[in-house]
């Protein structure tokens, strides 16, 4: 049996596989590792796989299922898809603690920084807005996405404040600029 930092690297391993489209890879990883991972973390290597094919029921269950094992187990797609559903249900409070448990639990999941900038735009904390999208784009600096996010928000706050945004707000553009002119462009469902 791993020990808790061997499991959460093999977990990351995995999840990073199945993040990348390499569902495969990921399963043959997860079957020669699995019976060595702690039976919680395995179900969570399970829900990331699910999660990544857009499954989220089957997710929710094998996340549930781990917390169920191991309660004070935090599973950060676990409260992600917990926080989408608050933040439909304009439970704002509820979401933003969820993203944040989310982060928390896993700083590198990309996807909760972009659903707390946009939780923090709905609610008007634009400089936080500012600060997921900056951390988003630091964790993926090759993904058009973030940087379109980031630049959105840093076009508001300078627009009210020109002289404390306009110098982040060129820096971004430029490498939004440069992203488009390598040929990346922006996800169909991104739009501000």
């Amino acid at each position: 049996m791993m020990n808790s930092e061997q499991a959460k690297a093999t977990r990351d391993s995995i999840t990073s596989l199945f993040a990348s489209g390499r569902m495969g890879e990921g399963l043959k990883m997860l079957d020669e590792k699995g019976a060595d991972l702690p039976a919680h973390v395995r179900l969570e290597c399970q829900g990331n796989l699910h999660f990544y094919r857009r499954d989220l029921q089957t997710a929710t269950h094998r996340y549930e299922t781990a917390i169920g094992l191991a309660p004070d187990y935090q599973i950060a797609r676990y409260h992600y898809l917990v926080g989408t559903q608050d933040e439909k249900r304009q439970q704002f409070v509820d979401a933003f603690k969820r993203y944040q448990a989310a982060i928390e639990a896993e700083p590198t999941f990309i996807d909760a920084y972009v659903e707390l900038g946009g939780l923090l735009v709905k609610v008007g904390d634009l400089e936080g807005a500012r600060t997921c999208y900056q951390d988003a784009a630091r964790l993926a600096p090759n993904d058009i996405a973030n940087l379109h996010n980031l630049k959105a928000v840093l076009r508001k706050l300078a627009s009210v404040e020109p002289a404390k945004w306009e110098k982040d707000l060129l820096r971004v553009e430029e490498a939004y600029d440069r992203a488009v002119k390598l040929g990346q462009a922006l996800p169909p469902q991104n739009q501000w």
